[in-house]
């Protein structure tokens, strides 16, 4: 059954979807009118953002599901492999424009009607900068990765607007004067130096991304479970301890074992769930997205 939060995480990803693909239908039919390759490019990166958050939202749903019978864990680890894949796409996105304007750049540069293209980008960078502050509020009350990359797309696509939109007003300022030479080459050159300064956003996002797909250890959540274990260690007497982390999408997985000295029992069960709950209060792990196994040994080999 789904929570209050799955809901209120699939109405915003919902609405991102509409207002994205409104926003890619008239940059694309803009650009293609005033002859501009960088708005193109624009209303291209807002239908490869359209298309991930539709599959962000499938994702959302399946999350709320929990747990199957073939997917026992869940199905946390969508959630990085999926900003992995938007991350990648709009990293080849970047690169695809930036050989684009470089072709146009070594060409005859582009002639662009910089009036109505002004109009249009400060237009759609304002609104697309406003649904980022919405959008990432949403975000951060919900704790959603998903609607977290959303808002991300909506404040680099905001800022790539507002920047034609300036380029453009540049433009017009220098038609006419000595400088109208260069003004075919304006459009090429603002889309080729925004799709690099966009480029690092995709490619860290990525890297994050890779390191949950691989299950490589998250430094922060480790030191904590290390600091705590020791804690638990040193009050209660256990010989030593080994432990291990992960972390995938917004699942956090935490496997303790503690090993007993000789003589160190018999203690009844509530000792040990005791334990474990003061390891999960300290960790604030609850259900469904902490999974939290916690076991007590005395032979070594178990550690």
């Amino acid at each position: 059954m789904q929570s209050d939060d799955n809901r209120e995480e699939q109405r915003v990803l919902l609405w991102s979807i509409a207002v994205t693909v409104v926003d890619a239908a008239i940059g694309i039919t803009v650009g293609l009118l005033i002859n501009s390759g960088a708005i193109v490019f624009d209303g291209v990166y807002s239908v490869v953002d359209a298309v991930m958050t539709a599959m962000a939202l499938g994702v959302s749903a399946l999350l709320a599901r929990g747990s199957t019978r073939h997917f026992q864990f869940g199905f946390w680890h969508l959630e990085p492999m999926l900003v992995l894949l938007n991350s990648v796409a709009l990293s080849l996105s970047c690169g695809y424009a930036f050989l684009g304007a470089l072709n146009d750049l070594f060409s005859t540069g582009r002639q662009v009607s910089f009036g109505p293209g002004a109009l249009y980008a400060l237009g759609a960078g304002l609104l697309a900068l406003a649904a980022a502050v919405l959008v990432g509020r949403e975000g951060r009350r919900l704790g959603s990765e998903l609607i977290a990359v959303d808002a991300r797309n909506w404040l680099v696509s905001g800022l790539l607007s507002v920047s034609l939109g300036i380029g453009f007003l540049m433009a017009g300022v220098m038609r006419g004067t000595r400088y109208d030479h260069l003004v075919p080459y304006l459009d090429p050159t603002v889309l080729a130096a925004l799709s690099l300064a966009m480029l690092p956003l995709p490619l860290a996002a990525s890297w994050r991304a890779a390191k949950d797909v691989f299950l490589v250890a998250p430094g922060d959540l480790d030191e904590e479970v290390r600091l705590l274990a020791r804690d638990i260690q040193q009050r209660y007497g256990f010989q030593d301890f080994s432990s291990y982390v992960s972390k995938t999408g917004r699942a956090r997985f935490v496997d303790l074992t503690f090993l007993a000295p000789p003589g160190f029992g018999p203690h009844p069960v509530g000792f040990f769930d005791a334990i474990r709950d003061e390891i999960a209060a300290s960790l604030e792990a609850a259900p469904p997205s902490h999974w939290l196994n916690i076991e007590f040994t005395s032979d070594p080999r178990w550690l």
